[in-house]
Parts: C-alpha cells; structure tokens; sequence
C-alpha cells in the first residue's frame, strides 16, 4: 500500500489535475523510457529500472482497482487488473530472460490513448 499512498499523495499535490491526466502522465514517463530502452539508448541498470518502474505504476493501478472511492465499473475493472497481472508476468519473463520490452509498450499506449487528455476549450 505504500505504493498507492505515495500515488495519492501525488494526487493531492496536483490540485490543477485529474486523475486521468495524472495516471497519463504517468504512463507516459514510463513509456518514454521503455521505449529508451528498447531502442538501445540506455544502460542495462537504467533498463530494469524503466521495466521496474513500469511495474511500480501497475501495481497502483491494481491497488486502486480495490479501493472504495473507485467508481469504476466491476467489468473495467477486471480488465484493468488482467492487464496489470499480464504486465507482471511480462516484467518477471523481461527480468528472466531479457525478452522483448513491445508488449508493455503497447499496453501502456492503449491505455495512455484512452485516458488522452481532451483539449482545454478557450471559449469556456
């Protein structure tokens, strides 16, 4: 939980953001440097550290999945907790093996597409 204690407290310090701005903003900090990775721009400790980091940000996703202010729909959130299990496994096989990082790249940027933020109107 301390995890999730640091993500909400992050939350608090943002006043100007929303949830969904914030997890997307956090996905793509770690998408970016997945990416890094997997382009050969990055040291090995800075590689596991962009896998390890991506794991960190989904196992808040899953905490928040539990908690009682998420308002989420049950079926969301069952395909929101498969998704970080299989993000788990993936880092476990990555960590292993040294396998291919493509497939948390991709789940990060369908999620990061769905939590797009919209465009702020000036017209108000």
């Amino acid at each position: 939980m301390q995890g999730y204690n640091a993500y909400r407290r992050t939350q608090g310090a943002v006043a100007t953001q929303n949830g969904r701005d914030l997890e997307y903003r956090l996905l793509a900090q770690v998408t970016g440097a997945l990416i890094k990775a997997r382009d050969g721009a990055s040291t090995l400790p800075e590689r596991l550290n962009a896998v390890l980091r991506n794991e960190k940000v989904w196992g808040v996703f899953l905490a928040d999945l539990n908690h009682p202010d998420n308002g989420l729909p049950k079926e969301l959130k069952g395909g929101i907790a498969s998704l970080a299990l299989f993000v788990m496994k993936e880092t476990q096989l990555i960590m292993d093996t040294n396998a291919p990082l493509d497939d948390l790249i991709l789940i990060n940027r369908q999620i990061m597409a769905g939590l797009k933020p919209e465009p702020q109107s000036l017209a108000g």
